[in-house]
């Protein structure tokens, strides 16, 4: 299988399990507290896409399969449904947090690595390597739990 081919069916394969495994597993009961986890997510992961791409810490190949739809679709729908998954899935235990963070980190990796390995879906730039990947994953996950620590005070303090 030729590379082109690889990237479009690593890239829309990822997308449509994630859609399919976020149907199955979300608490749509819970769906009012994850929606803006998700939301937040998306601005924020879009926003980094813009400042990357900006400053050429990344860059998308202009005749790479899934430009540009690479950094619309994984911020508007990637990111946020995992962003949504992993809240629901914190709790009250700190080293089950700790373990949940270090998990969808290292999900997160892995899909880096196979990602800029074997596809020619980006590359990276100047000065970016997976340290800074991970730290900036690490980075995205705790944000995440700040956020939701906030919007859910808020949320929780208005209907009190």
């Amino acid at each position: 299988m030729d590379k082109e081919t690889w990237t479009y069916i690593f890239f829309y394969g990822n997308i449509l399990i994630l859609i399919i495994g976020f149907i199955i597993l979300v608490d749509k009961k819970r769906l009012r507290e994850l929606i803006p986890i998700g939301l937040f997510i998306a601005v924020e992961n879009y926003t980094v896409e813009t400042i990357g791409l900006h400053l050429g810490y990344w860059k998308y190949p202009l005749e790479s399969l899934g430009y540009p739809e690479v950094p619309i679709i994984s911020s508007l729908i990637y990111f946020p449904i995992i962003a949504m998954l992993f809240y629901q899935y914190l709790s009250k235990n700190i080293l089950r947090n700790i373990l949940l963070i270090a998990a969808f980190v290292t999900g997160n990796m892995i899909i880096e690595v196979i990602s800029l390995e074997t596809t020619t879906l980006f590359t990276y730039g100047q000065e970016l390597n997976l340290f800074i990947a991970f730290l900036m994953y690490l980075g995205a996950y705790i944000l995440i739990i700040l956020f939701g620590w906030i919007y859910n005070g808020l949320l929780f303090t208005k209907e009190d």
